[in-house]
């Protein structure tokens, strides 16, 4: 084998590793973000919140995004806070822009 058919197996090699290496990372992250869960707390106007007890919602990565994207969710220090009942049923919003 040549020594410059030998430098393009190595270099196939090292990029096609490189591109498994970015794949492995997306799909890892990808899973990641489909099984994690925020707690975020609901509005102080409550019944609870009156005795000092804050109650929350677990909220996933996906849902996360669409409440901040439409205002649905505001972070106060390092708590995130619902800016609506999460009870009631959840139409189509308006897009914000």
């Amino acid at each position: 084998m040549s020594e410059s058919v030998h430098q393009n197996v190595v270099y196939c090699a090292r990029r096609n590793g490189v591109a498994i290496g970015l794949l492995v990372l997306a799909v890892l992250f990808l899973v990641l973000g489909a099984v994690r869960t925020y707690k975020v707390y609901d509005n102080a106007d409550n019944d609870f919140a009156a005795f000092g007890v804050l109650t929350f919602n677990k909220v996933s990565d996906r849902h996360l995004v669409e409440d901040a994207t439409f205002s649905g969710v505001v972070r106060k220090g390092v708590k995130l806070y619902s800016t609506y009942d999460r009870m009631q049923p959840r139409g189509k919003k308006a897009c914000p822009t």
